[in-house]
């Protein structure tokens, strides 16, 4: 399952992640960024988990797993009873501004169906969010810190060798 991953290293929490998925689904926040010792931001959005912990707890089984396994709440079944709220462990689901019922991030369900990336990766200027399955992820990982340490032995032959003439 494709699933929207974050590089810390990169993220600068301007939330160009957050107003683009606003925009997206009526100005309604689904994510947020998280600020660690007002130092650090992390970008959080639904991990669309695979046993989900607000999908159990539901009432009215208003959140289910889609054929994407996507963990996606049905707005019009909802009832606004907060459970799921109380469960998450990313504090994503929301009582939404109206009291009413729950808003939680939905990956852009709509647009990955038809082949597009979620808002919040295709609007993230420094690439700190990417979409793919967890092995191209890693792969790439893989790939990038194998490249660095190529790059830092060579660096170091070269300075051992200066030295030695």
């Amino acid at each position: 399952m494709k699933k929207v991953y974050l590089i810390p290293n990169r993220c600068l929490g301007c939330e160009e992640c957050i107003e683009a998925c606003s925009k997206e689904h009526g100005w309604i926040n689904r994510n947020y960024v998280l600020w660690i010792d007002d130092v650090y931001p992390v970008q959080l959005r639904c991990a669309h988990c695979e046993n989900a912990p607000c999908m159990r707890v539901c009432p009215v089984e208003a959140i289910k797993v889609n054929e994407m396994g996507m963990v996606i709440l049905d707005e019009g079944i909802c009832i606004g009873c907060g459970n799921c709220v109380l469960v998450c462990p990313f504090g994503i689901p929301k009582l939404a501004e109206d009291g009413k019922k729950i808003v939680k991030c939905d990956s852009c369900y709509d647009r990955v169906k038809e082949g597009e990336m979620p808002v919040c990766v295709r609007n993230c200027p420094t690439l700190a969010l990417q979409y793919g399955e967890i092995d191209e992820y890693a792969s790439q990982k893989r790939k990038n810190s194998a490249r660095l340490i190529l790059e830092s032995g060579m660096y170091l032959r070269e300075l051992i060798t200066s030295k030695e003439e």
